[in-house]
């Protein structure tokens, strides 16, 4: 027998750790939602969560002493990355006629959409920002767009028509590294304020919540949300909030608790019954060997029997270089003498690179997408390319020249070239396309001068149980998937 350790998640592959009492005392603290799903999931977490300690308005700006403290000692501020502010000092609710004037409480759901109560005071859901910024967001809804009306400092957040299809009005756009945060705020007001939410009519809120016990938000806003909490996991800066909040007003966000809880209340695991017992992303599972090695079969890859025929196997990954997440990317600014200003990251053996094309004001930015605008250029250098398939960040992949022909790609999802091309190079034409990942496909051997300077990632690749190539992440679904890392095989179990 031998001992393949397992990760259990619906949103990503956590790195898997020992249980931890914790997770026990999480089980017991969550008992009531145990085995409940979808709608009667939502309302179980409202029986747990709803009665907590309410700690006054007030008491908001004293709690972020301990919640919203940076590692630096400065406040942690949601909406802008150009303050240092020292938490109750004297820039705390000061006057301001600019960023970095001073901060306040920001209401992430506008108290102009739900009027008085105790979630006024939620310090769950009343967060630390500068002033000018909260000011400028108002109560518009929380969205993703091109900052065509304001942006803060750094473009850290953004004012202006809402690009999520559903919602072209205007609409405020947070960071993206606080996007998964904010996301599960709003799950915890669904399932906390189950009560309420149904008849939250002020401002702008009948374009955001449905008016209904389940699932409360428009459909618009619920994708989007769940999309933000996968796009944006759960880190150790929102688990010591969470503790910190328990602490003060004696409640926690289970959606932080439990990454995966989203997916069973409103994503693809509706119809599952949530198990609290479950550490997601803790555990060992013993899978017994393959009897038979010559005789491969998908729950055992045999390292010895690959298969030349399939160029992507679990045992043979052929010419397949895997997928380049930009998110994951360290990039390195960098000029290229033609494309102008740009940044450049490695993956996989192959340089990635974009650039500003000065003549045509192409813009690019990096977060977790890499932006072309017109004019702008995006290479892979390293190999041979004979095939790429994009994957838009939000829907959004604009017409693009690849070896100097037209695609019309306006507004797809994901889109597929096959070609050949050393170096491949994209420009961007019309429109914008936001880019979260590219399955790249090369013709081996990689070129040596290149590969030398970089140094490769991990390969990943991801099979189901039948030995059917499924991608580059586990899909949120349950089943039982292996794992190529590399030269090693894993097996991962989604519950």
């Amino acid at each position: 027998m031998r001992y393949t350790r397992f990760c259990s998640t619906l949103i990503l592959l956590f790195a898997c750790v020992a249980m931890t009492s914790q997770a026990e005392n999480l089980a017991t603290y969550y008992a009531g939602a145990n085995n409940k799903k979808g709608a009667d999931l939502k309302t179980a977490l409202y029986g747990i969560i709803h009665n907590h300690t309410n700690i006054g308005y007030d008491g908001l700006l004293s709690a972020y002493h301990e919640t919203d403290k940076r590692a630096d000692g400065y406040l942690r501020d949601w909406y802008s990355n150009a303050t240092n502010y020292v938490i109750g000092g004297p820039k705390e609710n000061h006057s301001y006629s600019g960023e970095g004037d001073g901060y306040n409480r920001e209401h992430l759901v506008p108290q102009s959409w739900f009027g008085s109560g105790e979630m006024k005071s939620d310090l769950v859901q009343v967060v630390p920002s500068d002033g000018y910024v909260n000011n400028r967001r108002g109560n518009y809804p929380l969205g993703e767009n091109n900052g065509g009306t304001w942006m803060s400092a750094n473009g850290y957040s953004k004012l202006g028509a809402c690009t999520v299809s559903g919602y072209s009005g205007q609409c405020f756009e947070p960071n993206d590294e606080v996007k998964g945060d904010i996301a599960r705020v709003y799950f915890y007001v669904l399932a906390c304020y189950e009560n309420l939410h149904p008849n939250w009519n002020g401002g702008s809120a009948s374009q955001v919540f449905d008016g209904k016990k389940y699932p409360g938000l428009k459909d618009w806003a619920l994708k989007m949300f769940l999309r933000w909490a996968k796009q944006d996991p759960v880190d150790d800066v929102e688990r010591a909030r969470n503790e910190a909040v328990y602490k003060w007003q004696k409640n926690r966000n289970p959606f932080i608790d439990y990454p995966s809880l989203c997916e069973y209340v409103w994503g693809d695991s509706v119809s599952y019954a949530f198990d609290v017992s479950l550490p997601h992303g803790q555990g060992e599972v013993v899978i017994p060997d393959d009897p038979d090695p010559d005789d491969p079969n998908p729950d055992d890859p045999d390292p010895d029997n690959p298969n030349p025929d399939d160029p992507v196997t679990p045992d043979n990954p052929g010419a397949h270089s895997g997928c380049i997440v930009f998110s994951q990317c360290t990039w390195t600014s960098e000029k290229h003498p033609t494309y102008g200003n740009g940044y450049t990251a490695t993956a996989n053996g192959l340089k990635i690179s974009y650039y500003t094309n000065t003549s045509q004001n192409g813009v690019i930015k990096t977060d977790a997408e890499v932006r072309l605008y017109k004019g702008a250029v995006l290479l892979i250098e390293g190999a041979e390319v004979t095939g790429v398939v994009f994957h838009a960040y939000d829907s959004k992949l604009a017409n693009m020249s690849i070896d100097g022909k037209s695609y019309a790609w306006q507004d797809k999802a994901t889109m597929t070239w096959t070609g050949s091309m050393n170096p491949f190079l994209v420009m961007a034409q019309d429109g914008q396309s936001r880019i979260a990942s590219m399955d790249v496909t090369i013709a081996e051997p990689l070129i040596t001068g290149v590969e030398d300077l970089c140094r490769p990632s991990v390969l990943r690749l991801v099979f189901d149980e039948q030995g059917r190539y499924v991608g580059h992440s586990v899909p949120a679904r349950r089943g039982i998937y292996l794992i190529r890392e590399g030269e090693r095989t894993i097996k991962s179990l989604v519950k």
